[in-house]
C-alpha cells in the first residue's frame, strides 16, 4: 500500500511595518535610567520575515513580542481573535518598552518565501524614472524644503497632502529622497524625536540649485 506524499507548502513572506511611536515622558521622568538612543527605529520602516526568522535589523525585543504570529501568518494560519483585524491575514502589535512602545503592522505576503531574511530597503514606488531621471514627488519634496529646516506637518500641508496621508507621505517622498540621499534628519541622534524635522543635504541643496536654474530657464 502506497504511502500519502505530503506537498511541502513553502512558508508565506511577513510584511512589518513600523506605523507608530507613543512616548511618555512623564514616566520616563519618574521611572527612567535615560539611555541614549534607546530606540532606533523610526516611522514607516519596514522588514520582510523570510521562513517566520527574525529580519535583519529588527529590535530583537520588538521581534519577541511578536515572533507568535508572524510564526502563524508564515504557515498561512490568520484571523487572530475570532476577526480581530479587518485584513484576516494580519495582527497590530507593540513592542514591550514600557516608555516608548512601537506599533507594528504585520501582514502576510501572498508570494512564498524564495530568498534569505532581507530588510526592506526600497520604498514601494520608483524611486527613479525609466531615463534615470529624479521622480517629480522627489523633486518637489526638494523644493518645498529649501534651504529651511521643516516638520512633516508641514511639509505634508505644503506638498498639499491630507494630514492623514501618513503612508503615502512616507512612500512616495520622504523614504525615496531619504534614500537618495537627499535630505537627513534634523535630529539624527533622535530619529523618533515627536518635533523631528527634515533637511537638504548637500546633495539635495545640488539638486535644488539645479532645479532653481531649469525653473529660470522655463
Amino acid at each position: 500500500m502506497a504511502k500519502d506524499k505530503r506537498v511541502h507548502q513553502p512558508l508565506k513572506k511577513v510584511r512589518i511595518t513600523a506605523v507608530r511611536q507613543t512616548v511618555y515622558p512623564d514616566l520616563m521622568a519618574q521611572y527612567e535610567n535615560l539611555i541614549e538612543h534607546a530606540c532606533t527605529i523610526h516611522e514607516g520602516q519596514e522588514w520582510v520575515s523570510i521562513d517566520a526568522q527574525c529580519p535583519e535589523g529588527l529590535c530583537a525585543a520588538a521581534w519577541a513580542s511578536m515572533r507568535e504570529f508572524v510564526v502563524a501568518l508564515a504557515h498561512g494560519k490568520g484571523n487572530f481573535y475570532d476577526g480581530w483585524m479587518k485584513n484576516p491575514m494580519s495582527a497590530m502589535i507593540s513592542c514591550n518598552d514600557g516608555f516608548r512602545p512601537f506599533s507594528f503592522y504585520v501582514e502576510a505576503i501572498d508570494e512564498p518565501a524564495e530568498e534569505p531574511n532581507v530588510i526592506v530597503e526600497e520604498p514601494r514606488n520608483k524611486r527613479l524614472r525609466g531615463d534615470g531621471a529624479v521622480d517629480e514627488r522627489v523633486k518637489m519634496l526638494v523644493r518645498v524644503i529649501g534651504k529651511a529646516v521643516l516638520p512633516r506637518r508641514q511639509l505634508v500641508a505644503d506638498l498639499q497632502l491630507r494630514q492623514k496621508s501618513r503612508r503615502t507621505f512616507i512612500d512616495h517622498y520622504l523614504k525615496p529622497a531619504c534614500d537618495m540621499g537627499l535630505i537627513a534628519f534634523a535630529y539624527p541622534n533622535s530619529p523618533t524625536k515627536p518635533e523631528q524635522a527634515y533637511k537638504l543635504t548637500q546633495k539635495g541643496l545640488e539638486l535644488l540649485a539645479t532645479l532653481n536654474g531649469e525653473d529660470m530657464e522655463t
